[in-house]
């Protein structure tokens, strides 16, 4: 009798984790295939100043030590002025139009900045934040004077309207300080996002750094998951 209970639960669960399911889109992005279709820009630096700033993002190999599928979306900057912001971008479609949802994220990045660790303007890895959310608009940088993004992304350790803060890029490699480790974030509570009239929504993942210095971080994977919000 115990043995059939028991297989009765494990079928409700399966029944109720099923139907979670079919409510939920998920949205998985793995770099060590490619970009799929994944944008890269820079904002909160003056515009010309690329080169200076040591500007860079691309697909590019992980370090030796790591496994076979050693590529991922490198975003490097040297931030001269107190305040860069390095993010990706990319539009998501099969939203229901005009919908409210609760987003959850979790980026997996590789990071060389070890967690106790000071340095100009504050750490390389406690003052340089990973932010990710969404939006109805392309995120994007004004072209002319001081690039800002048109999105609200908050500042450094604050969020803002169309981004949270998912942690900071410390890593825990304090006896092979240059060494580049795995670490995963996400939210626990919900972002909160509305879809367009056609259903589409622009997804957000950015580095938003405190840090005076360079700062170059992998971006491994993200994956955004949207569950229709019934409040």
């Amino acid at each position: 009798m115990k043995v059939i209970t028991s297989l009765v639960a494990l079928s409700l669960l399966g029944l109720s984790q099923l139907a979670l399911a079919d409510s939920m889109l998920i949205y998985n992005y793995r770099f060590a295939e490619g970009a799929h279709g994944w944008s890269a820009d820079f904002a909160d630096y003056p515009a010309g100043e690329e080169e200076f700033y040591e500007l860079y993002a691309g697909i590019e190999k992980l370090p030796s030590y790591f496994d076979k599928q050693r590529l991922a979306f490198l975003l490097s900057g040297n931030n001269h002025s107190a305040d860069l912001c390095m993010f990706l971008r990319k539009k998501v479609t099969k939203l229901k139009p005009n919908t409210k949802y609760k987003a959850f994220f979790q980026t997996t990045i590789a990071s060389n900045a070890t967690s106790d660790s000071f340095g100009i303007g504050g750490s390389p890895a406690t003052s340089v934040f990973l932010k990710a959310g969404a939006s109805v608009v392309r995120p994007t940088a004004a072209l002319n004077g001081n690039r800002r993004l048109n999105i609200d992304k908050g500042n450094q350790s604050s969020e803002g309207n169309d981004a949270i803060v998912l942690g900071h890029i410390g890593v825990d490699n304090a006896f092979n300080p240059k060494k580049y480790m795995i670490k995963t974030l996400s939210n626990s509570e919900p972002f909160y996002i509305q879809s367009d009239n056609d259903g589409n929504a622009w997804l957000f993942v950015g580095i938003d750094s405190g840090y005076e210095a360079t700062t170059s971080v992998f971006i491994k994977r993200v994956k955004a998951s949207f569950v229709e919000a019934n409040e």
